[in-house]
């Protein structure tokens, strides 16, 4: 199994907006920038995430734990403030060894410039170099459709829709969308 390529890190990107950020894997002292990042999240959207990401204790596992190869989280920078989080998650055996997945968290400051789509581009091409097949992401429907809009122009499909699935913070269930995209030769085409 192929070990993820990082050598094209640390990167700079200019966004649409002109705005030049960072991107670079998340590093051990990135504790109290990622936890800042997180707190800035509104609390509508942090509910959908799978881990308690306000937790000292979640952050400094990720931070203190990394090994690159099962997770890969990409965070952009201004200048020294984290501004978004993308992870790649993979199993290294059993059945889902050839399938990563995605998650990622963009500032609302930064949203609609460029910077989402950026990460996962990323994410999606060191997958690909992985020899990864596909990659999936979960996303609820009715509070990230933007999202789930922005994913299908990087090529995503709507693979499923587990009709409610998860469930808001005052009870009210939601639609969860998985989405694939396929690598290999289908990917490289994608990139025209």
């Amino acid at each position: 199994m192929s070990v993820y390529k990082l050598s094209a890190y640390p990167r700079q990107h200019t966004l649409r907006d002109g705005r030049i950020i960072n991107i670079r894997p998340l590093e051990q002292g990135d504790k109290d920038r990622l936890t800042s990042f997180f707190l800035r999240v509104p609390d509508t959207e942090r509910q959908f995430l799978r881990q308690d990401v306000t937790s000292p204790r979640t952050i400094a596992a990720w931070c203190d734990e990394l090994d690159y190869d099962r997770a890969l989280p990409l965070v952009a920078l201004d200048g020294d403030r984290i501004v978004a989080d993308a992870t790649l998650i993979r199993s290294r055996h059993g059945v889902y060894r050839q399938v990563g997945t995605v998650r990622a968290v963009v500032d609302a400051e930064y949203r609609a410039v460029g910077l989402g789509t950026t990460l996962l581009r990323d994410l999606c091409d060191v997958a690909a170099d992985a020899d990864l097949e596909k990659v999936t992401a979960e996303m609820v429907d009715g509070v990230q459709d933007d999202a789930i809009e922005a994913m299908e122009h990087l090529g995503f499909i709507r693979a499923a829709t587990v009709h409610e699935f998860v469930r808001d913070e005052h009870g009210h269930p939601h639609d969860l969308t998985v989405m694939v995209l396929p690598l290999g030769k289908w990917y490289q085409w994608q990139q025209f």
